[in-house]
């Protein structure tokens, strides 16, 4: 008897068969979950958003002042490092004002 079930399960069409209904029986399982501390937790995560564009706004300024002396200095690398400062920065920013869109 244990022969001939292991030569079976050795066969290709019967671990496809074994393995998708596994899955099947997997996929319509209903899982419940609380709601209990998620006030706590977006309330956490909109002061981290808060501060993260605030701080997004600091570093777009100071890559504004960096290509503005980049312009002064006529210096093309002083102007680039400036200019993808201020564009981090704007993005860091952009980020953190998004918040709708990750559905927090």
């Amino acid at each position: 008897m244990k022969k001939s079930f292991m030569k079976l399960i050795k066969k290709p069409m019967f671990a496809k068969v074994l393995s998708l209904s596994f899955a099947l029986m997997l996929a319509g399982t209903k899982i419940y979950a609380a709601n209990e501390g998620m006030d706590q937790f977006d309330g956490v995560i909109e002061v981290i958003a808060t501060w993260a564009g605030r701080i997004g706004l600091v570093v777009a300024f100071f890559g504004g002042i960096q290509t503005a002396l980049g312009f002064k200095q006529d210096d093309a690398d002083g102007k680039v490092r400036g200019m993808k400062t201020m564009a981090a920065g704007f993005m860091v920013f952009g980020i953190s004002k998004s918040l709708s869109l990750f559905g927090l």
